[in-house]
């Protein structure tokens, strides 16, 4: 950064909308140090789960403009929330400052080892056949619930969503048996595969994951076109003062590019996404709304999921 741009005098929060585990919180923990020593502050992760992200996207919107509460927010409450529910959240899309995206990463389908399906095929002749069956996630409205419902539609099945108030739980209940699937970011969903824990049945993404290189996409199974990877952004209240704003997205550019932090979020299946400023990150989420709004209709997707 600049001699003269903002700094902090004070510790930063960094909000994130799920409980500690998920691919949120540890993109937050992966960047707070790194972002301290460049802010020469500390960056506090907060953890405010429920509601798919959206206690913590309203907590985020109700604090000062001043730099030293920001977040960590995905799909669900910056785009997704609008388009399912726009006249019933306590918050709205100009409530906050967008500073930039940060990460993306494939999702995986995945099931609970018992369930007897190893390929998509399969998986629908299950579901057909087991009623009580029942798929989890992070919340009604997140990314990975609407990522879930719409592969459901495409292949003709309709299935009981089960909402929890982060990934960590939704695992826990899929090890042991009380969900049959979930769609997770390949961060959670490769190590639980990779110890044969649970069964990973396809990869949301056009492009195979270089983690799990055996598990085709669901394009390959018959799903074509398919490609819905998840994304995080960094976000502060609205009116962030504009230096503000540049000294974090400069502060977080320097960390998104450091080796170290590239090779940290490679080995948990993210990709750092640089070079996104403040302007076209706006422009992103504007497409991005636009783009559930679509999948929301065709799929004739609701807030009772």
């Amino acid at each position: 950064m600049a001699a003269d741009a903002w700094k902090p005098t004070k510790p930063v929060r960094l909000l994130v909308g799920f409980a500690p585990g998920g691919s949120a919180d540890t993109l937050a923990r992966l960047l707070a140090d790194p972002l301290s020593k460049r802010l020469g502050q500390t960056v506090v992760v907060e953890n405010l789960a429920g509601a798919g992200g959206n206690i913590m996207a309203y907590r985020l919107s109700q604090s000062p403009a001043d730099g030293y509460t920001i977040g960590i927010a995905a799909a669900g409450s910056m785009a997704i929330t609008h388009v399912l529910n726009p006249k019933g959240t306590n918050y709205k899309p100009s409530d906050f400052t967008p500073i930039t995206l940060a990460a993306v990463q494939p999702n995986v389908v995945i099931v609970n080892k018992d369930v007897p399906a190893n390929n998509l095929a399969e998986l629908k002749e299950y579901f057909q056949k087991t009623p009580t069956a029942t798929y989890g996630t992070a919340g009604v409205g997140i990314s990975n619930h609407l990522i879930a419902e719409t592969m459901l539609y495409k292949m003709g099945v309709k299935v009981p969503h089960a909402a929890y108030r982060g990934a960590a739980p939704v695992i826990t209940d899929l090890l042991g048996g009380h969900i049959a699937m979930t769609m997770d970011n390949i961060s959670t969903a490769a190590p639980l595969a990779s110890q044969g824990k649970v069964k990973a049945i396809a990869v949301a993404s056009l492009k195979r994951a270089p983690q799990l290189p055996n598990v085709p996409t669901l394009d390959e199974q018959g799903l074509k076109g398919f490609d819905m990877p998840t994304w995080q952004g960094v976000f502060a209240p609205a009116g962030l003062p504009a230096d503000v704003t540049a000294a974090y997205y400069a502060a977080l550019q320097d960390v998104l590019k450091e080796p170290g932090v590239i090779e940290k979020m490679a080995g948990l299946g993210s990709e750092p996404v640089t070079e996104m400023t403040p302007e076209k990150t706006v422009q992103f989420l504007e497409n991005d709304r636009k783009q559930w709004a679509d999948i929301v209709k065709a799929a004739n997707i609701s807030l009772e999921q």
